[in-house]
C-alpha cells in the first residue's frame, strides 16, 4: 500500500527563511513582534539579540522573499518605536 503523502514528498524543500537583524531597544521589540503578528505572516520577530557596543540588534526571521516588504512594516512602526540599522543575514 502506497503512502498518502507521496504527492507532498514530491514537492521541493522550501527555502530557509531570511535572518534580519534589527537595532531596537526591549521595550520596541515588543512592539515589533504585535506589529508583525498581526500582518500576514511576513516575519517572526525573536528575543534574541547581540550587543554590538551600545547597540543591541534583535533577530527577525523573514519568509524568503518578503524582505521588501518586512523593510517597509518596519519602516511603518519606525514612525512608533526606535528602528536603527537593519541588516540581512543571507
Amino acid at each position: 500500500m502506497g503512502s498518502r503523502f507521496t504527492a507532498l514528498q514530491a514537492l521541493p524543500r522550501p527555502s530557509d527563511a531570511v535572518t534580519m537583524w534589527v537595532e531596537t531597544d526591549p521595550d520596541a521589540i515588543h512592539f515589533l513582534d504585535a506589529v508583525f503578528a498581526a500582518g500576514p505572516g511576513v516575519g517572526n520577530v525573536r528575543r534574541e539579540y547581540r550587543d554590538e557596543g551600545p547597540r543591541r540588534m534583535f533577530k527577525l526571521f523573514v519568509a524568503p522573499g518578503a524582505e521588501d516588504e518586512a523593510m517597509r512594516t518596519l519602516r511603518a512602526a519606525a514612525r512608533f518605536v526606535r528602528v536603527g540599522e537593519v541588516r540581512i543575514e543571507r
